[in-house]
């Protein structure tokens, strides 16, 4: 097997349309930390594979696809065995849902900028593939995830960052993904050429804090990681099914919203990743790849919910929208009379899988909720098998069909939520037959 790995800075050098809240002014200001464009490439004599993980909240369908298309251009990697994800920082340029008016022009700018630079790195890159080994390890992390949709004693459902009292909650409506994976390629000198670690959980602990760009943990996680096996390794970091996975603990009150938190976490995730790698296995063999267009059915917009949208675009003209943590009532209305005029009928995006021996990674379009990831492990062959979330694609959250019943933040129409109700299984379904069950 070969490899190559490196990455590209992709911070902006003006400000810029920050995602993942929506804010009065939601321009940043500053930099706490880089974000990157980090790359994997691996090589088995007949297949190429590149995997890309950019510190972004998500990247459009379309995004996606013009960037495959530079690299394939740059690298001569066919664009089918290219995947790209999004780590999904809250602290980093609004590269997806573009909640405000007026902000594509600066956008598109910067992205196109961005696949310049992207295209330009990874041509260097690819002159420097060396022979390595692979190593895969797994480890359970109980103490860093939560699941943030929480159980009130008389039956209803409150989100983790929404007031309640503490005592008043009996417990959760979903699991955890606990399991942390780490693929690790070793040059042959017994260096760390790159590791990826693939571990569930939001990275939304600052939400813009400051209006300073950040990776959010993964700054941290890199940190640890490159002081225990050398500036040259390349990190990457992919998410699983975080759709209603965050870090907030209900029982701490008092749980930190800052860079300290990040620190905490990022750390904390950056040691058990070394004792992943220390006690990982050998992967051999020929890479399998494979990867298929599909089609989510979008739900229709209900006749009380257009109703809603006007009846608040007129209670509200004179609001502001802001809100720390979720959306406000009129930004979801903009959204929902945005929606009714849209031509498609189904959400377009690609899914892929790759195995090497016992090892796979499988994709998921969007922000799917850790049941479906769970689901997915459960059907693998492979004894390693990582889901990597809000990749190819944004396709918004995609929640349990009972979810809907319960209420909450994900379910709400949006472009952030617009799926049929059963769209996760549907694609669970679809993971199943049309890759798994092909490599």
């Amino acid at each position: 097997m070969k490899a190559a790995a490196g990455r590209v800075i992709v911070t902006p050098d003006y400000s810029i349309p920050m995602g993942g809240n929506v804010r009065t002014d939601n321009m940043s200001r500053g930099v706490h930390d880089d974000i990157n464009c980090s790359i994997l490439i691996l090589d088995d004599g007949i297949t190429r594979v590149c995997l890309m993980g950019f510190d972004y909240v998500g990247l459009k369908y379309s995004t996606c696809n013009e960037m495959k298309k530079r690299v394939m251009e740059a690298t001569g990697i066919p664009v089918e065995n290219i995947t790209i994800w999004g780590t999904h920082t809250h602290s980093g340029p609004d590269t997806c849902m573009r909640m405000y008016n007026g902000i594509d022009e600066i956008i598109d700018r910067y992205l196109d900028e961005t696949a310049s630079k992207v295209a330009a790195g990874i041509t260097e890159i690819v002159k420097d593939f060396r022979e390595v080994d692979l190593k895969v390890g797994k480890k359970d992390v109980h103490d860093l995830s939560f699941n943030r949709r929480l159980v009130k004693k008389d039956g209803s459902v409150v989100m983790n960052f929404e007031e309640f009292e503490i005592d008043d909650i009996v417990g959760t409506t979903g699991p955890i993904d606990p399991e942390l994976q780490v693929l690790s390629v070793w040059n042959k000198d017994g260096s760390l050429l790159s590791a990826l670690v693939n571990f569930t959980l939001h990275p939304a602990i600052l939400v813009g804090l400051d209006w300073l760009i950040s990776r959010d943990f993964i700054n941290y996680l890199d940190v640890v990681l490159l002081k225990e096996y050398g500036d040259d390794a390349v990190v990457l970091f992919a998410n699983g099914a975080e759709g209603n996975i965050n870090h907030l603990d209900y029982r701490w009150p008092d749980q930190w919203r800052d860079f300290r938190e990040t620190e905490r976490i990022g750390r904390k995730l950056g040691e058990y990743s070394i004792e992943t790698i220390e006690f990982s296995r050998e992967v051999t063999g020929a890479i399998r790849f494979v990867s298929e267009t599909v089609f989510l059915p979008l739900r229709e917009i209900k006749p009380e919910e257009r109703e809603w949208a006007d009846m608040v675009l007129e209670r509200d003209k004179d609001k502001i929208e802001d809100m720390f943590d979720g959306i406000p009532d009129k930004t979801y209305a903009k959204m929902i009379k945005g929606m009714l005029v849209r031509p498609d009928k189904a959400f377009e995006t690609v899914i892929q899988a790759m195995a090497i021996d016992g090892f796979a990674l499988v994709t998921f379009p969007g922000e799917v909720y850790v049941e479906f990831g769970l689901a997915v492990k459960e059907l693998s062959p492979f004894e390693n098998t990582m889901v990597i979330g809000l990749a190819n694609s944004q396709s918004g959250y995609i929640p349990k069909e009972e979810a809907f019943s319960q209420g909450g933040y994900e379910v709400r129409t949006a472009w952030s939520s617009q799926l049929v109700y059963e769209a996760g299984d549907l694609l669970v379904d679809m993971v199943n037959e049309r890759l798994l069950k092909k490599l």
